[in-house]
């Protein structure tokens, strides 16, 4: 194993103490990806909202700028900034502020609504914060619904055609100007999901792998940890995609097979050892050009 210092992120996003979603969900992904993460926290939950009552819900905002500050006082070189859920268009404001400053790659997984809908609590100006936000990013994840808000395209999920997404990649670069894009669980059919991958200078690829008839809670989290660790090692995204699919994969039947109830995430636990062993193999490879 090739040892060298670990480069060391942040994570803005929401911390769910029930439910292993978000932070939750992506720390021990990015600890097998050999990065380092300072957590920001955006919200404070007592749960996550897929299912559970009376979740408590501590809006973070006045506690992310005393964490900046401190951060920036200690003159910590950070190799990139990691965005999840972020509740208002002033915490995107104090990140996009902290970046510009700091001058580090950043990857937006531009977390506002799913299934044609904004989430509760966004409207219209948060959507044009966030455009503004990835107009910055080296990398945005958006689901189906995040990418049809952003490149202002009617949101269809019905028989979804490689044809459209293209069309909806080649939109979305052309109005953000990220130059690398991926659009995540895309629906495209009964017992299909898919991911698509669009870079500027090396086209459109389209992946697919097994979609499940459950409701499963943090893959997003999940997929948007590995593909941020593998763009941040400097790996090739259309290597790491299949690999993650196939990981999560695994996750969900483990998980279904565990009988737990799926509100509380997904059980990934016995493949730990697996991802390291595959992510360390892309990391050698990479590290040996």
């Amino acid at each position: 194993m090739i040892m060298t210092k670990p480069k060391r992120i942040i994570l803005a996003s929401d911390i769910s103490g029930l439910g292993k979603v978000a932070v939750t969900a992506a720390l021990p992904l990015f600890a097998v990806c050999q990065l380092e993460v300072s957590v920001l926290p955006t919200v404070l939950l007592s749960s996550h909202t897929g299912g559970f009552p009376n979740v408590y819900i501590d809006d973070y905002t006045v506690g992310m700028q005393a964490f900046l500050k401190q951060w920036q006082s200690l003159n910590i070189q950070f190799s990139g900034l990691v965005t999840g859920y972020l509740k208002s268009s002033q915490q995107i404001v104090s990140l996009m502020k902290f970046k510009e400053k700091e001058e580090i790659p950043l990857i937006v997984d531009p977390i506002m609504g799913d299934n044609g809908k904004l989430y509760q609590g966004f409207d219209t100006s948060y959507v044009d914060s966030m455009r503004s936000f990835c107009q910055k990013a080296d990398l945005i994840l958006p689901n189906l619904t995040e990418a049809c808000l952003l490149a202002e395209v009617a949101y269809e999920d019905k028989a979804l055609t490689e044809e459209f997404l293209q069309l909806l990649t080649h939109r979305l670069a052309t109005i953000v100007g990220t130059r690398r894009i991926v659009l995540t669980g895309l629906p495209l059919s009964e017992d299909q999901i898919g991911v698509a991958y669009f870079d500027k200078e090396e086209g459109f690829q389209l992946f697919r792998g097994k979609r499940f008839p459950q409701q499963f809670f943090g893959t997003g989290d999940m997929l948007t940890a590995l593909l941020s660790s593998a763009y941040l090692q400097g790996l090739d995204l259309k290597k790491v995609i299949p690999m993650s699919m196939s990981f999560i994969e695994k996750c969900l039947e483990t998980t279904l097979r565990s009988q737990e109830d799926i509100r509380y995430g997904v059980f990934y636990q016995p493949h730990l050892g697996d991802l390291f062993t595959e992510f360390n193999q892309l990391l050698e490879v990479s590290n040996e050009k």
